[in-house]
């Protein structure tokens, strides 16, 4: 499988949104997240959110990126930026997703990689992601790349659902 790692542009919006809604009925199912939430997700909605997003310009120190496979199509994604105004030395992943039937593909890790690059090149020295702490797969994931949870708990809005985080960081200076 071709696989390119590169800043997305509007014209992903579509495929964005297909990724986005996919991604989370695929990972926060079995009481994550309500079902009712998740099946009520729409991809056209995410992809007009995805449209807006790639329209306006991005924070200082951030990065969007998108994983595109061989046949032109966008299978992930990820975005970083500043963890708060407070700690400037203090990266974060906002977010990685990619569309289920790519899991265990190389995708994530290639996104990841990509993505932790772009936090140590904003001149970061550490960075901060947020996971539900049953998500058993994202967590080893991010734990195979050395990130580790440091034990800082929080339930935070998330576009819509009040949802539960555990914080993992990483040095990446």
């Amino acid at each position: 499988m071709e696989l390119q790692i590169r800043a997305p542009v509007v014209e992903d919006a579509d495929d964005l949104g297909r990724v986005h809604v996919r991604a989370w009925q695929g990972a926060y199912r079995n009481g994550l997240m309500p079902d009712e939430y998740l099946d009520g997700l729409s991809i056209e909605e995410r992809a007009s959110m995805w449209r807006e997003w790639l329209s306006a310009t991005p924070r200082a120190r951030s990065a969007r990126l998108v994983a595109e496979i061989g046949s032109g199509t966008v299978e992930g994604f990820a975005m970083i930026g500043p963890a708060d105004d407070e700690n400037p030395d203090e990266g974060e992943l906002y977010a990685i997703n990619v569309e289920p039937d790519y899991w265990g593909t190389g995708i994530g890790r290639a996104l990841l990689q990509a993505a932790t690059e772009a936090l140590s090149a904003s001149q970061y020295k550490t960075a901060v992601l947020w996971v539900h702490p049953a998500n058993e797969r994202a967590r080893a994931f991010y734990e195979r790349e050395g990130w580790q949870p440091d034990g800082i708990d929080r339930e935070q809005e998330v576009l819509g659902v009040n949802v539960p985080e555990t914080r993992y960081s990483k040095s990446v200076d």
